[in-house]
């Protein structure tokens, strides 16, 4: 079991956490010595993750209405195998707070704060490096409906029917070639189960992953320039994983996600689940 680091500043404080991405094969890749303005750059501008994830089709502009630039910068990058996942939230206490706030602008009424996580793998599905296409039919609404409409971009019915498919509805964008599968947690993360004190929770990566697979999969059939060369599919991908055989299962709460999550019904009144990490911590 992890030990996980969960304080800040000149304090030192460890808990054990049966589920931390560590034990699952991720590897940091932020350097928390260093000041926010240099953590690692995830490969995406700012205009267009937040464009996205507020569910808008026009870009984020300043004030003069050319488009703001930039890349996106994130609080947590993590490695394995080559396949990264990043977490780009608009943080309010950043040093760039105001371009943060005005960029994140949703449609729906879901607050100031946004938690995006981005899964991308290490091979292009595309090798049209200047196509941008990018759909979403859910921005972090906890309602559980049985089928979201499209809120923003543009994508085939097949697509559509794909992210409905899912509990969380991962959205996706394609960018210099490369697919990015995306969740907002910010809301999502008020209505299900918090088994780790990281994020992503571990039953949303294997939504993440196993989305990505199937948007995958569906997109080299629809885009221009498909890319044709060799993929290599993580277990993580396969809708059986983990079997009740491999002992990897015990990192990912596989009772968790054969069956316990809420998947937005609002079994708990939008109060955190009894066998949440937050409402432990709060009964010690």
């Amino acid at each position: 079991m992890a030990r996980v680091y969960t304080s800040r500043h000149f304090t030192r404080r460890y808990v054990e956490d049966p589920f931390d991405d560590s034990e699952r094969g991720w590897k940091s890749l932020a350097d928390y010595d260093r000041p926010l303005s240099m953590k690692p750059s995830f490969s995406m501008p700012l205009w267009l993750l937040y464009m996205c994830v507020s569910g808008r089709d026009e870009p984020w502009r300043n004030w003069r209405g050319t488009t703001k630039h930039g890349p996106v910068r994130v609080m947590t990058l993590t490695e394995r195998d080559d396949w990264l996942i990043a977490g780009a939230p608009n943080t309010t206490f950043s040093w760039d707070s105001r371009d943060y706030s005005a960029g994140y602008q949703p449609v729906k009424p879901l607050g100031s704060y946004f938690c995006a996580n981005m899964l991308k793998a290490p091979f292009p599905v595309t090798l049209d490096e200047g196509l941008i296409a990018y759909a979403a039919c859910s921005i972090g609404e906890t309602e559980w409906v049985p089928f979201a409409p499209l809120i923003n971009g543009r994508c085939s019915a097949e697509m559509l029917r794909l992210m409905n498919c899912f509990p969380h509805k991962p959205a996706f964008i394609v960018y210099e070639g490369h697919l990015f599968v995306w969740i907002n947690l910010d809301k999502w993360m008020k209505a299900e189960p918090e088994v780790s004190y990281r994020i992503p929770q571990p039953y949303i990566e294997l939504e993440m992953f196993r989305a990505y697979r199937a948007y995958y999969e569906q997109l080299v059939r629809e885009l221009p320039m498909p890319y044709r060369g060799p993929v290599r599919w993580p277990d993580q991908c396969d809708p059986r994983f983990p079997l009740s055989s491999d002992p990897r299962g015990a990192h990912y709460g596989m009772w968790l996600y054969s069956g316990g999550l809420t998947y937005g019904e609002h079994a708990y009144d939008g109060m955190p689940p009894q066998n949440s990490v937050r409402n432990r911590r709060l009964n010690l």
